[in-house]
């Protein structure tokens, strides 16, 4: 029978210490519970493997030879490593010895209504956490960066297509609004003819011209006059302020970026839509993405 050090495995492993700690193939059987020609068959395969004795007649009972001493220590260390592979380790941020890092892809929108609280979470942890927040451009750029590793968590627009290997959970749902400066605008632009009347901002991420809005308004006939177009929702405010140009945008923003801007139903027929968190299957079961993961879902149920 051919046999070679890749035969061992932790069933052999652990007889072994049974064996070296009990003093006894006899005691090692009981506290296995198994039979002895069990152990004895074990600890010969052993033998075999090892190209030793490993425990000799002494008296009425057994005493390990020179290389099981040296082995125990060793052997013990091997098993507690692959006890660790097969365990999930859990995170406590309130652990001063634990830390964590998270690279998470979102947009300005996102940093604005979610992020600023879960940095308030963070800072109050004992744990090193350090966050990195990266800007993404559309469902394709997160599912290739989600993949090779480049971020560990999106938040954004939920992602139409299902991906095997993305998982997404929905945070909130959100709806439009129109936001313009008062001062420059005797009624609000909350009919559609008035809507339409009035000069246009809006927010295009990523390298591309579409808009959801004007498809909604082409399906009607009609069409507004856009006469700013900004990558970002904060310098749409800082552009916008002090003009009598208008922005269709998420309406929690009317307590961040927007904040000082009248604000109107948004008067066109628009379906509300969902925000989600998104994540690569290799992250489902590690503890500290877990946590952050939770995070961000308590955080969305408050808003």
């Amino acid at each position: 029978m051919n046999i070679d050090e890749l035969d061992l495995d932790y069933r052999l492993l652990r007889l072994f210490l049974m064996i070296y700690d009990e003093g006894s193939v006899t005691g090692a059987a009981n506290r296995l519970g198994v039979g002895q020609p069990t152990v004895s068959h074990g600890l010969d395969r052993l033998r075999q493997i090892v190209g030793d004795p490993l425990f000799v007649r002494s008296g009425r009972g057994i005493t390990p030879t020179a290389h099981a001493d040296e082995m125990a220590e060793r052997v013990r260390v091997v098993l507690q490593d692959l006890r660790n592979l097969a365990r999930v380790d859990g995170f406590a941020p309130h652990d001063l010895n634990q830390s964590a890092r998270f690279v998470i892809g979102t947009n300005d929108y996102e940093v604005a209504v979610i992020l600023p609280e879960l940095v308030r979470i963070v800072r109050g942890c004992a744990a090193d956490i350090r966050l990195k927040v990266l800007p993404v451009h559309g469902d394709g750029d997160v599912i290739d960066r989600l993949r090779n590793g480049q971020l560990d968590l999106a938040i954004g627009l939920h992602m139409i297509e299902n991906v095997g290997d993305i998982a997404q959970q929905t945070l909130f749902r959100e709806h439009m609004a129109c936001f313009y400066d008062a001062d420059y605008h005797d009624v609000a632009p909350d009919t559609l003819d008035r809507y339409c009347a009035v000069p246009h901002a809006r927010v295009i991420i990523g390298n591309n011209d579409h808009s959801a809005v004007d498809d909604a308004l082409q399906a009607i006939g009609r069409k507004r006059k856009t006469v700013l177009q900004a990558s970002t929702f904060a310098s749409i405010a800082s552009l916008i302020r002090g003009t009598d140009v208008i922005a269709s945008l998420p309406s929690r923003l009317e307590r961040h970026v927007m904040a000082g801007f009248a604000k109107c139903a948004f008067p066109v027929e628009f379906p509300d839509y969902s925000f989600a968190q998104a994540w690569h299957v290799r992250n489902a079961a590690s503890a500290p993405h877990k946590w952050l993961r939770g995070e961000i879902f308590k955080i969305s149920r408050r808003l």
